[in-house]
């Protein structure tokens, strides 16, 4: 039912009550029928539920087995159970870590919730009641006044000068005026203006009104379905991991049977060939892989929190780094959220706001006829009257000795008919009428004007010409608020109608202007191959007129009303969307349609928002970014990064983060993935060769330590030059593209071939215990030296830069300690390392180096032949 469409008598008619109100009786059989006016959560999964689902990714199962089957071997031959215990150890806390992360619950309807008041004034059997505002029903008449919040949707039957704040529904960043008439045309959610909604609130005036909707049907009930409704989504980044999960233990599975298969064939023992498949698997799953991808990301939160991005969701850092699309909203993102007076006409000229003028009577004039006042250093008002406040002390007005010269006697409020109001000050017999308002309300009530400080008659031509100058401020976005004046008699209130034969004395124009350096971030946007939508509910002219100043806009036709979408389907959407980059009086239903559409276009969409109306496309969004000073709760309870100082650059910022932060990951996982392959490749060698190489406990260390450790130094890499003119990463672009699996290959077949012939010339020089000793202290080696290699996959690290990165120098000394430590120690007997020479170790480190330096020259070659 469109209640905005309907005249009073109809929609009492329609809701069968009266202005009287409803009778309990009628109010309970409606309660019992319909259910209460509150807002129902979706049923979330149990805790129990969500820790065990930690565990269905395939590697870990096959860990988990791994560790059962070597228990049961360590309990048959009654050996140690240390490899089952650390398998196990791993498994566990990989699990905690995840559980962590999801406990962090979504409390968005809660939020939601809470914009509901408790109690309310309603009218029942022409009796006014407070009562909880839960019991509420379609009906009831309900009275309100500045300061309360309007418990549920109502149509407006009676009010007084009423303005309510709907941004946090709508996105208007002003105090909508109401009024009562019927509105016969379907209008945007924005412009019904004789409805109040649901978790708005009241700023002036009072109002009475009839009940049309409760609880989940409310605007704010269909926000809350919509939230319910919305699937978690998994990130670019977690289908990546996925997919390398599945390669990984795909692989494993086929080189197991085929070990299995060979050590029959060959006639080995059952035991040993079970043993060296646990060992295969030990190799091949990077088990330091999703601890270390945790703290990497983890460091990222902990820079975007030094630059105002505060992270919710930790596997959206990575995310940020391939957005395509940054959906914004205007108001204290891309603009200051705070009016500022810009141009002045007065005496027959136009001033800029910096100019001084030189005109007493308008400038207290502006100081009178205005309701700010100050307190601990804030002014408390509307936005547009602090403006016109700030600017009257930038002119160098001391307000309060003007007020307290010319005291307030009287006023006329504002009301939505005559679109003025109107403050009576008097200074010893001297009663003077300051009267502002719409251009056209002012105008048609003046008959003089005043022109350096001269009373003029007001001609028709003089009308004309302040008329274009009022539409020139318009076309500029500018809001014009016109001032008059009238002197009064001690006998003024005796006038019927005193708001006549007013004197004209000029114009103000104000606009909610463009934050510092937001031009400049749009512009790396698209140098950075992101598109900048505004997404807003104010005025398509205010939208227009911001957009085109800050870069987004280039011209008119870009730009569109959320009427208008209203229009297109789902399927007509995901063309639309790509004509347009400004969206102006739209609906909570149309941000959501328009998300939806760019992501049915397969772009990975960021959307930014501060009110309950932008909880949807938040939500569902890929990156949702929520306003940390002006958001509602709403809103930051679904977002996945809050911004602490509300702006747009600190957005691009987060994006540059995000593309510094990829980069890093895909270096660990080239660096762990590699060092994994050669180690396989090294046991299954070894077996067909019939020895062990490396037992599991030495596999368990390289991935745990000696791989994990500068895993996580690598985290701490700065960001590439060229990081922001680079094309938009696609979401669904494989993680092994041709130049990640070619140089994957090339390391792991160069790391092998060290330790394979580190192992036999031992081997035949010295004897089994020195070989698998050498061979254990040369993956390491490896290991280490190509984290220096994974600083950039893509060019020599052999150059200056090599040490810059001083986490990593400062793990590889850690690593160098633990490493004596384990040779040279009573702790070898644990990984059964035998005494080694300083020749021995020397023949380690020579091979190493040989295979880093020809690593490093084979890069330029790969980078050249295979496609990234």
């Amino acid at each position: 039912m469109k209640s905005y469409n309907l005249s009073i008598d109809e929609i009492l008619e329609k809701l069968n009550t009266n202005v009287g109100g409803l009778t309990d009786d009628e109010a309970n059989l409606r309660m019992n029928k319909y259910g209460q006016n509150i807002l129902i959560s979706e049923r979330k999964k149990s805790n129990v539920s969500k820790f065990f689902l930690q565990f269905k990714d395939l590697m870990i199962i096959i860990l988990i087995l791994s560790a059962i089957v070597s228990f049961v071997l360590s309990y048959i031959n009654k050996e140690s159970y240390i490899d089952s215990i650390i398998i196990i150890a791993i498994v566990i806390i990989n699990g905690v870590i995840g559980f962590i992360q999801e406990m962090k619950a979504d409390s968005a309807i809660e939020s939601l919730k809470k914009l509901q008041v408790h109690n309310v004034k309603v009218k029942r059997s022409n009796v006014i009641k407070i009562i909880n505002a839960n019991d509420i029903v379609v009906g009831d008449i309900i009275l309100l006044e500045a300061g309360d919040t309007v418990p549920a949707d109502a149509r407006i039957i009676w009010q007084a000068s009423l303005k309510v704040d709907e941004s946090s529904l709508t996105g208007e960043s002003n105090p909508i005026e109401k009024g009562v008439e019927k509105l016969d045309v379907d209008v945007s959610l924005a412009d019904r203006n004789n409805m109040i909604f649901s978790g708005t609130s009241v700023v002036y005036g009072k109002c009475t009104a009839v009940v049309t909707s409760t609880g989940m049907n409310t605007e704010l009930g269909i926000i809350a379905k919509s939230i319910n409704n919305n699937l978690e989504e998994t990130t670019p980044l977690q289908k990546k991991i996925d997919s390398i999960s599945k390669f990984l233990s795909l692989v494993i599975f086929i080189i197991i049977v085929i070990m299995f298969l060979v050590g029959l064939i060959e006639g080995m023992e059952i035991k040993q060939v079970i043993m060296l498949s646990i060992s295969l698997a030990v190799a091949a799953i990077p088990e330091g892989l999703p601890a270390v991808i945790t703290i990497t990301l983890s460091l990222g939160v902990s820079v975007l929190a030094k630059k105002k991005a505060i992270v919710r969701k930790i596997s959206s850092v990575e995310t940020l780094g391939c957005t395509e699309i940054i959906c914004s909203d205007k108001t204290g993102t891309i603009t200051q959220n705070k009016m500022k007076i810009m141009e002045v006409y007065c005496d027959d000229k136009l001033f800029k706001s910096e100019d001084k003028i030189d005109n007493e009577l308008f400038i207290n004039m502006l100081a009178l006829n205005n309701d700010v006042s100050e307190n601990d250093g804030f002014y408390i008002g509307d936005p547009t009257e602090v403006a016109i406040y700030e600017y009257c002390i930038e002119q160098g007005l001391d307000i309060q000795e003007v007020r307290n010269t010319y005291k307030r006697i009287d006023e006329v409020p504002f009301d939505s008919i005559r679109k003025m109001m109107s403050t009576i000050n008097q200074k010893d017999d001297n009663i003077q009428m300051i009267t502002k308002g719409s251009f056209d309300s002012i105008i048609d009530k003046c008959t003089h004007i005043i022109v350096d400080g001269k009373l003029k008659k007001i001609t028709n031509d003089k009308k004309r010409e302040l008329k274009n100058i009022e539409v020139e401020e318009s076309n500029k976005a500018y809001r014009v608020l016109a001032y008059a004046y009238r002197n009064l008699d001690l006998i003024f209130k005796q006038e019927k109608d005193i708001e006549k034969d007013l004197i004209f004395i000029g114009m103000v124009g104000m606009i909610d202007p463009p934050r510092d350096n937001v031009r400049e971030s749009i512009e790396m946007c698209k140098k950075a191959h992101i598109k900048p939508i505004m997404i807003t509910g104010d005025s398509l002219n205010t939208a227009s007129a911001i957009a085109k100043e800050i870069g987004i806009l280039e011209n008119d036709n870009e730009a569109i009303i959320g009427s208008e979408l209203d229009k297109y389907t789902e399927k007509e959407m995901k063309e639309i969307v790509k004509k347009y980059s400004v969206y102006a009086r739209v609906s909570p239903m149309n941000k959501l349609d328009i998300v939806n559409a760019w992501k049915a276009n397969n772009k990975v969409v960021s959307m930014t928002g501060d009110g309950v109306n932008d909880a949807p496309a938040l939500k569902t969004a890929n990156i949702g970014v929520g306003m940390g000073i002006t958001g509602t709760e709403v809103s930051k309870e679904v977002s996945d990064i809050i911004l602490a100082d509300d702006s747009f650059t600190t957005i691009v910022d987060a994006v540059r983060e995000g593309r510094r932060i990829f980069d890093n990951i895909r270096n660990v996982l080239v660096y762990l993935i590699t060092g994994n392959i050669a180690e396989v490749l090294v046991v299954f060698i070894g077996m067909l060769c019939g020895v062990e190489i490396f037992l599991p406990i030495q596999l368990l260390y390289i991935n745990l330590i000696t791989d994990s450790v500068p895993a996580i130094s690598l985290a701490f890499e700065k960001e590439a030059n060229d990081v922001m003119d680079r094309d938009v990463r696609k979401k669904e672009n494989s993680f092994f593209t041709p130049f990640i699996i070619s140089k994957i290959t090339v390391s792991s077949i160069l790391k092998t071939c060290a330790i394979l012939l580190v192992y036999f010339i031992s081997f035949r020089l010295y004897d089994i215990k020195a070989a698998t000793s050498m061979a254990f202290l040369c993956l390491t080696l490896t290991e280490m030296i190509f984290a220096f290699s994974c600083k950039n996959i893509k060019k020599s690290v052999i150059n200056k830069n090599i040490f810059k990165n001083h986490f990593l120098n400062n793990s590889m000394l850690i690593l160098l300690l633990i490493q004596f430590l384990l040779f040279f120690t009573p702790i070898k007997v644990i990984f059964d390392i035998t005494d080694l020479t300083i020749l021995q170790v020397g023949l380690c480190i020579i091979f190493t180096l040989f295979i880093f330096i020809v690593d490093e020259f084979l890069k330029k070659t790969l980078r050249s032949k295979f496609r990234d």
